[in-house]
């Protein structure tokens, strides 16, 4: 990013490029669950009153003129009302119970009306039960169908726990393969824009700490940079206004993940008033109505939880997932890799490193990806760590310090990420294409 804009990357007023101030305490905001008064919509009830009970009896219109209410008594009212009790449409026996149609179309003429033969033949049709974004051939199976005997069913312990949702877990993460194809993020999409992949790495990582500062969700910020990458992909902006989407991005996910998220004037403060509020409510209609109101992309910490389970891993194990999945949003070149496969490429190599185990059968099942397919997401991976390990990437430095911290196991400081595989493997990458 151009350093005129440099200053804008601020927080609490200290200025974020090259220099990376150490994390100070959180910004915490005081919040009351108690809920507010809307006036426009008053005290709402279940309790119907009285006039609405009467307003809503729906009665045929009569093709006569009205008579004035002051030329008919209250007994003349009452009589017709009477005499048309004997004339009342007479109720069918047979099974459907349904009214006849010859004495619905002499009082309502002109009104069609459903007969019970066209009611039995809808009845009739195959009802599909799923996403109506899936077609027919989707729901005849599910990909998690265990089919070899040396895979383990990890879901079989879990069925007295109803919040594992041991049923249909597999069904929920089938649809998510299928949600993550529909939202991909198409390789070097900054190419033809004026834009520049380092603008996007400082921006990445003044988000990380402005999510560290909040103390938002692991999830937020997953979702921010895949909004933000969405986004920018679909809508050409100026470098002027790129910290804006970055805020705004935030802003969005966070409504989207957290019990309490940040108010606007919260990013207003954190970007030292670069942008005011107005503008910040403006950049999010534009980036809804740009991202058609799609914001449930699947997150790669999704994915790794479940294989953390598949696979059995350990903390260590799993944090260490994190930390390389994290270093990875920063990484332009893998901005288009898909949730699915970052997450499994990440815990094959944890759990490389860290133990020296290898991908089974289980993991490939539940994974969907082989050792072999995940070998260029691997290198990749090694090449980022390898960097942040040796400082060289003074971009990686907020990752860096957030997991050294005892609250990520101080995993950022393994000495087995200094072995002699990442570095082979860092310089594998040279050689592969993502």
């Amino acid at each position: 990013m151009a350093s005129t804009h440099q200053s804008r990357l601020r927080i609490n007023s200290v200025p974020v490029g090259n220099d990376h101030p150490s994390i100070g305490q959180p910004i915490v905001k005081k919040r009351t669950a108690i809920p507010t008064t809307r006036a426009a919509f008053g005290i709402l009830d279940n309790r119907q009153k009285p006039s609405l009970l009467k307003q809503s009896t729906l009665r045929p219109k009569s093709t006569s003129t009205a008579i004035p209410k002051k030329t008919v008594s209250s007994t003349a009212v009452r009589q017709p009302l009477a005499s048309n009790i004997n004339n009342k449409p007479q109720i069918t026996n047979s099974k459907t119970n349904f009214i006849r149609k010859e004495t619905i179309s002499q009082k309502f003429s002109g009104i069609p009306v459903i007969t019970s033969s066209k009611i039995e033949t809808e009845c009739e049709e195959k009802m599909i039960i799923g996403s109506p974004i899936k077609s027919d051939s989707e729901l005849q199976g599910n990909i998690f169908d265990i089919k070899k005997a040396s895979v383990g069913d990890v879901d079989s312990g879990d069925v007295n726990n109803p919040q594992l949702c041991s049923e249909f877990v597999n069904d929920i993460y089938h649809y998510m393969l299928h949600l993550e194809s529909c939202y991909k993020i198409k390789p070097q999409y900054l190419s033809d824009t004026t834009l520049k992949s380092k603008m996007r790495t400082i921006l990445i990582d003044w988000l990380i700490q402005v999510h560290h500062r909040f103390q938002l969700l692991q999830e937020t910020l997953y979702l921010t940079v895949i909004l933000l990458d969405r986004f920018l992909q679909s809508c050409t902006i100026p470098r002027a206004k790129l910290q804006l989407a970055g805020v705004t991005a935030m802003l969005i996910a966070s409504k989207y993940e957290e019990m309490y998220a940040p108010e606007v004037t919260d990013f207003e403060y954190i970007t030292d008033k670069a942008f005011t509020a107005k503008q910040i409510l403006s950049m999010e209609i534009l980036m809804l109505k740009t991202l058609d109101f799609n914001l449930g992309s699947p997150l790669p910490l999704h994915f790794l939880r479940r294989n953390s389970k598949a696979g059995q891993v350990d903390a260590d194990q799993h944090t260490l997932a994190k930390y390389l999945m994290e270093l990875s949003l920063i990484d332009y070149d893998m901005c288009h890799i898909s949730p699915s496969r970052l997450a499994a490429a990440s815990l094959c190599l944890s759990i490389k490193i860290l133990d020296n185990q290898e991908w089974n059968d289980t993991l490939e099942h539940y994974s969907r990806y082989s050792r072999s397919s995940l070998q260029s997401t691997i290198c990749y991976l090694a090449k980022n760590l390898l960097r942040a390990t040796c400082n060289t990437n003074s971009y990686q430095q907020a990752v860096v310090t957030k997991y050294s911290s005892s609250k990520f196991m101080k995993i950022a400081k393994r000495e087995e990420l200094q072995s002699q595989l990442v570095v082979e493997l860092a310089e594998e990458s040279k050689s592969h294409n993502l």
